[in-house]
């Protein structure tokens, strides 16, 4: 409630503020602001605090009670946090209040907090403990006192900015990471670090930006409650940003009397340069061209494609790259808050992107994360579509097959010139088709036909042009030039995938990875796929999972090269966790290695699944391959 927020604001704050700006601050009148005041003023003799206006400043919080007033406080903050029945958000919630709690916590407490039972809390340690290692911190146990995260500041922090940035929808914050929250003008901020950006000429994407103001904000909170990085921690930056961090830092201790140790000065200095390096040195920046080159040419072996003749890609890459590098050397990743839609709908040019990486950077140890990543596969995706809608427009000469004729015909051929803006389009009756020669670059029918006596590619589609049809027609085109295949429709080319023998229900299952080999292994017993495929999914899936949302998980291995082009469907009739991730429905996917189109065709299909709110229960109706054929077709259907 809004009241609520005003008590918080005032305590924060610790003076009095003016009726205009405390009502300026939550957007409402001073009438408006007068009722609330009124209304506090009722409540809170029995919570322990009362609101004073102090002539010629405003209001101001008086505390005359803490406990009763520290009870009230926290049932104001525990009432506008999150949805109980997300447990993986209940469990991001428990790893943010230990790491911006500074003492010992018990697991009661932790269960009071969030009003959940304390078994509930017991069970969710497990995953707080593998969050824990993954950032190289320690989750403490001491009889008698509770829970601690112990760790590096530097690793706490960035913890703490995974939390806040990228998982929690409504974060369960302290009392004083709130009291923070009110203090801290981070739109002021916003506004100097656009001014020293630009004053030092440097121009940074927004999420970059946000990534800066981020780590400054979190920077500022941490060093006010005397949490600082340690000498031990202290790192010298090679090349350095002095105006700016010097700049940022005099603004912080101007505003909010912090004061700023060396390793505090060098750390901030290192974000910064993490985040905006990029190579004006000729020499170097010629060295990086020719990396990018040789990094693409491989790519281009590997998955029979022609990304090395985008040269827009390759600009753009260059202009990625040298900040990225810059990034992996200092160890200060970018996180990315759109990797899960990029990870979904990109899925066919991730495997291109890790191969891309690698090879550039060969001799660096270190781990990339899933967000960078993520970054990089959208330039190869934009160059995939730059590449389709070339597609489009090598076709000159296209014949289509109509049995109605009339208007009907001239309005499919009026659709299909649209399409297809650089192509003469003709349109011929069935009795005429003796008159299609091998001019035409392509054949589009309304009507079955024998295929065999055409040496030209031939696709089908509706009389009646929709958008979900014209659609379809490009997928149809990319599939065809792809698979190599003289005629082609999409969606049945997808459903031909899928194999009775491919097919298994299982009632139980624990291990994620037990499930990937087996059935990756009979795969390679049958033939379907080659030897080493079982290896290399399960390398793929430990390296960055495919579990995608709604439990639809889509495994592949690092390079394909199906002998028999199939995708092995499991379906799990009760959930299992893998990486705190559930897992409903398996789609192993066993296709040719420049087949990134068909990835990229039978991933919509799968987030079409993901989209679909009755998932859970076409899943569990499902008993038999037919009846799992027909909700494909189903979702196909929908567009």
């Amino acid at each position: 409630m809004r009241q609520e927020k005003i008590v918080e604001y005032l305590y924060a704050k610790k003076q009095a503020i003016a009726p205009k700006a405390l009502a300026a601050e939550f957007q409402i009148s001073e009438r408006t602001l007068a009722n609330d005041i009124k209304w506090l003023k009722e409540i809170g003799p029995t919570n322990g605090f009362t609101i004073e206006r102090i002539r010629s400043k405003g209001h101001q919080l008086i505390i005359s009670e803490q406990t009763k007033f520290s009870a009230y406080l926290s049932q104001s903050l525990k009432e506008d946090y999150i949805d109980h029945s997300n447990p993986q958000e209940r469990v991001k919630n428990i790893e943010l209040l230990l790491l911006l709690h500074e003492k010992y916590i018990t697991m009661q407490q932790i269960a009071e907090w969030l009003d959940v039972s304390l078994s509930t809390i017991k069970l969710d340690m497990k995953q707080v403990e593998q969050f824990c290692e993954k950032y190289e911190l320690n989750l403490h146990s001491k009889a008698h006192y509770g829970l601690k995260i112990i760790g590096t500041e530097s690793k706490k922090r960035r913890a703490i900015l995974y939390l806040i940035r990228n998982t929690l929808h409504t974060p369960v914050l302290t009392e004083k990471y709130k009291e923070f929250n009110f203090v801290f003008d981070e739109d002021e901020l916003r506004n100097f670090v656009q001014d020293q950006l630009r004053k030092n000429q440097m121009k940074v994407s927004d999420i970059v930006f946000e990534n800066i103001v981020q780590h400054i904000r979190l920077l500022s909170f941490r060093i006010m409650q005397n949490n600082t990085i340690s000498k031990e921690e202290e790192v010298t930056v090679k090349v350095n940003y002095d105006s700016l961090t010097e700049q940022v830092i005099a603004y912080l201790e101007n505003h909010y009397t912090l004061v700023f140790s060396s390793a505090e000065k060098n750390y901030l200095e290192e974000q910064l340069h993490g985040k905006l390096t990029v190579l004006n040195d000729p020499v170097s920046n010629n060295q990086l061209k020719q990396a990018i080159e040789k990094a693409m040419e491989h790519v281009d072996r590997k998955y029979h494609t022609h990304f090395q003749e985008d040269q827009e890609l390759a600009n753009a890459l260059l202009m990625h790259v040298a900040p990225l590098l810059q990034r992996l050397y200092t160890g200060h990743q970018l996180e990315n808050p759109l990797i899960d839609d990029i990870y979904t709908q990109y899925a066919n040019v991730f495997n291109v992107s890790m191969v891309f990486i690698n090879e550039l950077n060969k001799d660096l140890d270190v781990e990339i994360s899933k967000d960078e990543i993520g970054y990089v596969a959208i330039y190869f995706a934009a160059s995939l579509e730059k590449q389709s809608n070339q597609l489009i427009n090598d076709y000159k000469k296209i014949a289509v097959i109509c049995s109605t004729g009339g208007g009907t015909s001239y309005l499919l051929k009026v659709n299909l010139e649209r399409l297809f803006s650089n192509a003469k389009v003709e349109t011929f009756a069935l009795n005429e088709i003796d008159q299609v020669d091998q001019g035409f670059d392509l054949m589009i029918s309304t009507v079955p036909l024998n295929e065999a006596q055409f040496g030209i590619p031939v696709i089908y589609t509706k009389t009646i042009l929709n958008q979900a049809e014209m659609t379809k027609i490009e997928k149809d085109l990319h599939l065809l030039r792809e698979s190599q295949n003289k005629t082609l429709d999409v969606h049945q080319f997808i459903l031909n995938l899928f194999n009775p023998t491919c097919f298994h229900i299982i009632d139980q299952a624990k291990d994620y990875l037990k499930i990937l080999a087996q059935e990756a292994d009979r795969m390679e017993q049958n033939g379907w796929a080659a030897p080493g495929f079982k290896e290399s999914v399960l390398i793929r899936e430990k390296l960055i999972d495919t579990i995608y949302q709604q439990g639809v998980a889509g495994p592949h291995p690092m390079e394909q090269a199906a002998i028999n082009e199939a995708i092995d469907v499991v379906i799990l009739k009760k959930p299992l966790l893998y990486h705190e991730k559930e897992v409903k429905i398996i789609f192993l996917i066993n296709i040719q290695k420049d087949h990134l189109n068909l990835h990229k065709e039978i991933s919509r299909l799968m987030i079409k699944m993901m989209d679909d709110p009755s998932l859970d229960n076409q899943l569990a109706k499902i008993t038999n391959f037919e009846e799992f054929l027909a909700y494909m077709k189903s979702l196909m259907k929908e567009g």
